[in-house]
């Protein structure tokens, strides 16, 4: 029912503009399941019900690609600017590059320095702080530590200070090694068998999301060390359920909702080109999968 009467909104803000929407949607990769869920479902509302236009941008994890490409789309004439940035402080040259086109910018999954209208984002910090709870629950409060980091944006941010801020409140959980995995599978496989080589006993890693926690995974397999340590993850990514549910060393992961914040980044920025007031951030529940509840589970 929330979602109809949500999609009327939409229709009726659209019908009042007169125009055809064309939206530019910007990512700091196209290369994660998480990010794909959130574009079709910008495209579900825009394309589909709105019969508008979505231009999208894969910025590589390159802030000097990721700007060319909001000047781009600025070009081809976008009237609002979804944004996941790069890199969050370093965005504010394309966000005030926007703005001063009078293209409204809704930063979405990440927030952005500059002036942009709205941040709509997952309660990031909660996500570190579960998957905090849950590690300290199965080590009983005490044990070794890993971290598994990755790019400077608030959502890592967040979620790597909910988790620091959970763990500090037991001494005897010591976190013996962190490290920044670039947020993606290939290079968090890399530093976790250097940390795997330089500790001998480790009881958990912390990956800063599902592509690092399973990067992390396939190198504690080939270590063999699965058996002796146990991984936690933040997005409720269809690979990351999947370990959880076929009893791998990844058995937790703090679930986001992509397909929500692509909806509601539309919404809001209908009613931020409708003239209406929208809040500073919006954020969007997570919650907890494990073995308990993934069977089934999905975005």
């Amino acid at each position: 029912m929330k979602k109809l009467v949500a999609l009327v909104l939409i229709l009726f803000v659209f019908v009042s503009m007169s125009f055809a929407l064309k939206v530019g949607i910007t990512f700091m990769t196209t290369n994660n399941p998480f990010f794909i869920a959130m574009l079709d479902a910008v495209k579900a509302d825009v394309e589909g019900e709105l019969g508008g236009t979505v231009l999208v941008s894969d910025g590589q994890f390159d802030v000097a690609k990721q700007t060319a490409d909001v000047e781009d789309m600025i070009i081809k004439g976008i009237d609002l600017l979804l944004f996941n940035a790069v890199d969050s402080d370093a965005a504010e040259e394309a966000v005030t590059m926007a703005k001063e086109a009078g293209i409204p910018v809704v930063c979405l999954d990440v927030d952005a320095a500059g002036p942009r209208d709205m941040f709509i984002g997952s309660d990031n910090y909660l996500a570190g702080v579960l998957c905090g709870e849950y590690t300290v629950k199965r080590l009983d409060g005490k044990g070794k530590v890993a971290i598994i980091n990755g790019t400077p944006i608030t959502s890592v941010r967040n979620r790597y200070q909910g988790f620091k801020d959970t763990i500090a409140k037991f001494p005897g959980i010591e976190i013996v090694a962190e490290q920044n995995g670039e947020t993606n599978l290939t290079k968090s496989l890399e530093v976790t068998e250097n940390v795997l080589q330089s500790q001998p006993h480790i009881d958990a890693i912390f990956g800063i999301n599902d592509p690092t926690g399973l990067g992390a995974l396939a190198a504690v397999e080939s270590a063999g060390r699965e058996g002796k340590l146990f991984i936690t993850g933040v997005d409720g990514s269809p690979d990351g359920v999947s370990a959880i549910v076929d009893g791998t060393a990844f058995v937790m992961t703090a679930a986001q909702d992509p397909a929500q914040i692509g909806h509601l980044g539309v919404e809001y920025g209908l009613k931020i080109l409708n003239g209406e007031e929208v809040p500073d951030i919006l954020r969007v529940p997570v919650k907890e999968i494990t073995i308990l509840n993934a069977e089934g589970f999905s975005w």
